[in-house]
């Protein structure tokens, strides 16, 4: 995240500077604004006045990177002290003198500094936002604006349980082929670099035809032995660039759009969006969010193109008079149950009960597709790498 340094004027004329983590110069004269100060000049901070150890982490992604599982031990945390009765400034301060050096203790401490000026919490949260997603400011904001702190933090507590425990399922369906492709690889160049030079001596001085296949097997090895360290450096800069690739804004539209035409995997992501978008859309309403401002805090939470444009589009439609449901049933990304069931909520007037019923089904069909799913891809990996070996194993074994 760019860095910016800042001069500003209070009203009666005072000037004091500072450095702030934001992502543009409009989010540094919002939070000036708020704390009754004017901007008078705002610079980015170049490479030769950062600290290095800052643009070395921003470069790799880690700055205010926080493991799921710590910040939902936070939210918890921070809730259970505020509805024990103790102050939000305190109980920030409590928190991020108990926690680990980090990015999170670094937010905390910045944090309980800001609410300390006057700032509101979710001002100083938004301060961060790779840490603190839009739906979680938008829920903290509209619970410090009703009273009721702890019991929107509980609120949030239980949606990134079920948001974190789904995407965890997705990365384990995924993840799992990808490893053992990796090791199926790792065995295959170990073998042609030093199992079948040693079997080849013995082959090849006993004379006569060598089977294609044997032969085919002993060329791999030698081009293998001979181009080695191109081929590595030339596979891992191949990797580097799909991975930037994959990573950009191009790339990542592409990738997913790929992925969710895929026989199996692409209902999986289907199920998985709809299902977070129903989780989300029910918490915001629950929390008394307008439905306009929750479509589109579910646009900018989406993780997927497909769901982004479907909120995008839901919200103009809505917008204009259109119900939810007809809205959601227009955009084919939906399965067509979750739009029936959402239409017999708005009819009943239990649009946001209905929206969590149809998470709850998704996320449970989500975590029966993953499951059959990893007990149909295991023996299929297993014979994978059972024929790839096997099938090198008889080509060096024909001639004998």
């Amino acid at each position: 995240m760019p860095e910016y340094l800042y001069v500003a004027a209070d009203r009666a004329g005072k000037r004091s500077m500072g450095k702030l983590d934001v992502a543009n110069v409009g989010e540094i004269r919002m939070y000036l604004r708020s704390q009754g100060l004017r901007p008078v000049k705002i610079s980015k901070v170049g490479v030769a006045q950062a600290d290095l150890g800052k643009v070395i982490t921003d470069s790799l992604g880690f700055a205010d990177h926080v493991p799921a599982d710590r910040f939902l031990n936070f939210v918890r945390q921070l809730q259970v002290m505020l509805s024990s009765g103790v102050p939000l400034v305190q109980s920030l301060e409590l928190l991020g003198e108990q926690e680990a050096p980090g990015a999170l203790k670094k937010i905390l401490s910045e944090s309980s500094d800001k609410v300390k000026g006057g700032s509101f919490l979710w001002e100083a949260f938004a301060m961060h936002p790779k840490t603190f997603e839009k739906v979680f400011i938008s829920l903290i904001r509209a619970g410090e604006a009703s009273g009721s702190l702890d019991v929107m933090l509980k609120r949030i507590g239980k949606y990134l349980e079920n948001t974190y425990r789904l995407k965890k399922l997705i990365k384990s369906a995924m993840g799992y082929p990808i490893v053992v492709v990796c090791i199926s690889i790792g065995v295959v160049i170990l073998m042609l670099t030093m199992v079948i030079p040693k079997m080849e001596e013995m082959i090849t001085n006993n004379g006569g035809e060598l089977p294609a296949l044997t032969k085919l097997v002993i060329n791999l090895s030698h081009f293998m032995r001979d181009h080695f360290l191109p081929l590595v450096g030339g596979s891992a800069l191949l990797i580097y660039l799909i991975r930037m690739y994959v990573k950009s804004p191009e790339g990542k539209i592409v990738v997913q759009k790929v992925m969710i035409k895929l026989p199996v995997f692409g209902q999986l992501i289907i199920r998985s969006g709809t299902a977070r978008f129903c989780r989300t859309m029910n918490t915001l309403l629950v929390s008394g969010v307008p439905m306009v401002d929750a479509l589109d805090i579910c646009r900018n939470a989406a993780e997927h193109i497909a769901f982004e444009d479907a909120a995008g589009e839901m919200k103009k439609s809505v917008e204009t008079g259109t119900s939810f449901a007809t809205a959601m049933l227009r955009q084919k990304v939906f399965p067509k149950m979750a739009s029936q069931m959402a239409a017999v909520g708005e009819n009943t007037g239990n649009m946001d009960k209905m929206l969590e019923k149809v998470a709850d089904f998704y996320e449970e069909e989500v975590e029966a597709s993953v499951q059959g799913m990893m007990k149909l891809i295991e023996p299929i990996m297993l014979v994978f790498l059972g024929g790839l070996v096997g099938t090198i194993m008889i080509a060096m074994y024909l001639p004998i």
